[in-house]
């Protein structure tokens, strides 16, 4: 993957996305202020899972709680290079105080044999919201993603101006 940045100190650390963020449309938002700006994320991210894990759904939220569970479980998700520090700040402040960053390696799929150092948002909220359910993209994409984008048009995450290209 070619990074673009000029600024190799911008760059920052991989991050798997696992929840309402492998949604295109929310993603392009996160970062760019624009859901329709699918073709700017499309190439930072590829299909990656993360073992150890397990996402279930939260009671009364559409987003879902990554916590760790057996060795022999795994997550699916996107492995996502973000191209400046900033990128990385708007995704910190998206996902809040619920969770937490932590490192983790990461499979990228179709290669069993490449793996990434990367971050996570861990659960790290009330432990009683967090369900016995699965969590679903499909369904979030078909039943909530609309009103979330309709919630957040106009809006923009900030990062620091200093770290982008």
């Amino acid at each position: 993957m070619a990074i673009t940045s000029h600024n190799p100190a911008a760059i920052a650390r991989p991050l798997f996305l696992y929840g309402t963020l492998r949604a295109m449309p929310l993603l392009a938002w996160a970062l760019t202020g624009d859901s329709r700006k699918i073709d700017v994320v499309e190439p930072l991210v590829k299909p990656a899972e993360v073992r150890g894990y397990a996402r279930f759904s939260l009671h009364g939220k559409d987003y879902p709680a990554l916590v760790k569970y057996a060795d022999t479980s795994a997550v699916d998700g996107l492995l996502l290079y973000p191209q400046s520090k900033s990128e990385r700040r708007k995704l910190d402040d998206f996902e809040g105080e619920a969770y937490v960053v932590t490192p983790v390696q990461v499979s990228v799929v179709g290669d069993k044999d490449w793996t990434v150092d990367a971050d996570i948002y861990l659960w790290n909220g009330d432990s009683d919201m967090v369900s016995k359910d699965p969590w679903c993209l499909q369904t979030f994409i078909d039943e909530r993603l609309d009103d979330w984008i309709e919630l957040f048009a106009g809006m923009e995450l900030v990062g620091d101006e200093e770290d982008t290209q």
